[in-house]
């Protein structure tokens, strides 16, 4: 069956107003949801109907949010003829155009984030693209703007936003999808449901993870081109290393690791626990060879919580770099009404708690990246409040302690 266009808005009145996931009073679907409408979209055109409504109750029946964050890898739960093939952020890199294009060449759409604003920063937006046209493409847009799906819809006369196209995409979503009605191509990689053996020491993913661990072709933390997989808490995954068992949970240590899928990569060894009750026979490390960097089928990632516009924008990388411990403190400027803690880095962001004036946080990123923001209007930190508890401050909010 060849994918067929659907249009779906997330401002219909049959499900605008319905809570998004298991987010708070506010996070609607008509005002964050347009991962969901997107990916529902998708579903529709492979054969599957749905509709926001629809796709975001069954989602919700098999734990499918974090939140009001959408868990891509979810909707094999509920369709296993529909795998996730590539989770890519690219809001530091360009996007891979050339993936984009084969998988569509292949009956593949794609959903793609893009900034619905010229405002500083990324205000995020979800779309389906659906065919090349030149440098741009043709797209479904959750947002009401061109339900008709007969006529051209470009992505770059909306959302450019002054960027040429590979810099006009910031995150990229791939399937591989079996129509209901038969295939429409071949999967290139292995479902989320086949799985290889765990012979040998086992560690597993922290369950405040939250956010999701990277998985990376490289031990080089300091960019998102090589991460080809997120993996949420409680993945487990075998040890490669002789000495993996011993170094996990260790600081400043990347471990070298296989998921159940096959996948191999490393890890950040902090964010790692030894799993109870498992005997760590020594495992030798594979001899080496050449690791593919682009993003491929992830065992079970999740997004990032929401942001303005929907739910997947990403937050910071789960290694965070291990520097010197830094601290700030919220400014006396926000008064009684006080300091938001935000899920992602947005205004429109999922909201943690309110901070008072006076109350000092912990930095969760690199050092230097967070100085080089502080005061600064429409800029994000990532920090840690007392209790524990992670999120996003405005940066022009809080001054160092």
């Amino acid at each position: 069956m060849p994918f067929q266009l659907v249009y779906l808005s997330q401002q219909d009145p049959k499900w605008k107003t319905d809570i998004l996931g298991f987010g708070d009073p506010g996070d609607t679907i008509g005002y964050i949801g347009c991962a969901l409408t997107a990916t529902a979209m998708l579903l529709s055109g492979h054969g599957y109907s749905e509709t926001p409504k629809t796709l975001n109750q069954k989602l919700k029946n098999v734990n499918g949010f974090v939140s009001a964050a959408i868990l891509w890898s979810a909707v094999n739960k509920i369709y296993p003829n529909v795998s996730l093939k590539a989770y890519i952020p690219c809001s530091t890199s360009d996007a891979p155009l050339a993936q984009i294009d084969s998988a569509i060449a292949a009956g593949q759409p794609a959903i793609v984030q893009v900034d619905r604003s010229p405002a500083s920063g990324i205000q995020t937006h979800w779309v389906v693209l659906y065919e090349r046209k030149g440098d741009d493409y043709l797209m479904l847009d959750p947002w009401p703007y061109q339900p008709d799906v007969t006529k051209p819809d470009l992505l770059m006369k909306r959302y450019a936003q002054s960027r040429t196209l590979k810099r006009a995409i910031s995150h990229v979503i791939l399937y591989d999808a079996y129509g209901s009605g038969g295939p429409i191509s071949t999967p290139q990689t292995p479902s989320t449901t086949d799985t290889v053996p765990m012979n040998g020491p086992i560690a597993r993913v922290k369950a405040e993870v939250t956010w999701g661990l990277n998985l990376r072709s490289s031990m080089d933390t300091s960019s998102t081109a090589n991460i080809v997989a997120v993996l949420p808490a409680g993945t487990q995954l075998l040890l490669l290393e002789s000495d993996g068992y011993a170094r996990v949970g260790a600081i400043n240590q990347m471990l070298r690791v296989r998921t159940a899928q096959g996948q191999e990569g490393f890890v950040a060894a902090w964010y790692l626990e030894k799993v109870a009750d498992a005997t760590p026979p020594v495992v030798a490390e594979p001899a080496p060879s050449p690791v593919n960097e682009a993003p491929v089928t992830p065992s079970t990632p999740v997004t990032p919580p929401a942001t303005p516009s929907d739910t997947a924008e990403t937050s910071s990388t789960a290694e965070l770099q291990k520097e010197e411990k830094f601290t700030v403190v919220v400014s006396k400027s926000v008064g009684s009404s006080g300091l938001r803690l935000r899920k992602t880095a947005s205004k429109g962001g999922t909201l943690i708690m309110v901070l008072k004036a006076g109350t000092k946080l912990v930095v969760v990123e690199p050092v230097a990246k967070a100085k080089a923001k502080i005061g600064k209007v429409n800029q994000w930190i990532y920090v840690r409040e007392p209790n524990g508890k992670r999120g996003y401050v405005g940066a022009e909010f809080v001054n160092a302690a």
